[in-house]
């Protein structure tokens, strides 16, 4: 069953604001990149925006299963409303290219219910975020997939900032056992299959999730680039786009190296078959030449020291 993580930075120098981001993650089409917009989009609700002086309304946004904040525990009150927490965030952020929040997707398996879904989320985020004190804005998306089933995915944005009294405290990020530090990836990765195989086990179910790459399962093969629900409407209208083409250039350099892998994969086994059949004749003719005229026929003058058919020590 197929199941994985990602996780992004949002931050101002990439166009894309906290608020606005969280919206993202529960919406539609977002014009305006200002992070109450984005906010919006994710979440698909009406935020109003300070910093910019703007109302986004993103009610109408499809495929947005559910929506929800965790804060940790003894957190005030107002960090649970989605508006309130991320215009918070932007304005404390004074830098003009300030990193804002971080989003982790999660791939949700087709298997779980909606309210599974949820439970798996809200577990992971109480296992990796609130744990640190850091509050998580979550949505649950379902749009469609290119093969025609559903694709969810939960889009989950998270401060920086731990809660500190009535706000945040220090940034926790940083390389160096900080949310940029490559091993916190990896701990996510890790906590989130353990979540989904104890789901699995109390399902009684014999899927079992595996989330390392390509590379640490020794598979070599390229990964085939994410495309969203628009690319694969156009795609299944028969209107060749970019990252139509570029999934088409993967899957045919993944089928090349397969085919080259297989016919290696023969080549060898035929050369290892005719090494067989021929030790096989070899030694059916030192046999008959021992019964016929006796070991120096076979062997020379030293039986002792086993030669081939032509006279060379074997």
């Amino acid at each position: 069953m197929h199941a994985n993580l990602h996780i992004n930075a949002i931050s101002r120098s990439g166009g894309r604001t906290a608020p606005g981001a969280s919206a993202y993650r529960s919406g539609t089409v977002v014009k305006d990149r200002s992070a109450v917009a984005c906010a919006a989009y994710r979440s698909g609700e009406t935020l109003k925006d300070d910093r910019y002086e703007k109302t986004h309304d993103f009610t109408r946004k499809e495929n947005v299963l559910h929506a929800e904040i965790i804060a940790p525990d003894g957190a005030p009150a107002w960090l649970t409303d989605r508006e309130k927490l991320w215009n918070a965030v932007e304005a404390g952020e004074k830098r003009k290219d300030a990193q804002l929040a971080k989003e982790i997707i999660l791939t949700l398996p087709r298997n779980l219910d909606t309210d599974e879904q949820k439970q798996v989320v809200r577990d992971f985020v109480r296992e990796n975020l609130t744990s640190r004190g850091l509050v998580a804005d979550f949505a649950i998306h379902s749009p469609e997939a290119s093969d025609g089933d559903r694709n969810p995915h939960a889009h989950i944005m998270f401060t920086l900032r731990p809660v500190e009294g009535d706000g945040f405290g220090k940034k926790l990020t940083g390389r160096v056992n900080g949310l940029d530090d490559r091993k916190v990836l990896g701990d996510m990765r890790n906590s989130y299959e353990t979540i989904l195989n104890q789901v699995s086990v109390q399902k009684n179910s014999e899927i079992h999730f595996d989330l390392r790459n390509l590379k640490e399962k020794g598979i070599d093969r390229e990964p085939q680039p994410k495309i969203g629900p628009k690319v694969t409407h156009l795609e299944k209208r028969g209107y060749q786009t970019e990252w139509g083409k570029e999934v088409r250039q993967v899957n045919a350099r993944n089928q090349a190296k397969q085919a080259q892998l297989a016919h290696n994969s023969y080549s060898q086994a035929t050369y290892l078959a005719g090494k067989a059949i021929d030790a096989v004749r070899d030694d059916i003719a030192h046999k008959y030449y021992e019964v016929m005229y006796g070991p120096e026929a076979a062997y020379g003058d030293n039986p002792e020291k086993e030669q081939d058919f032509y006279g060379y020590e074997r």
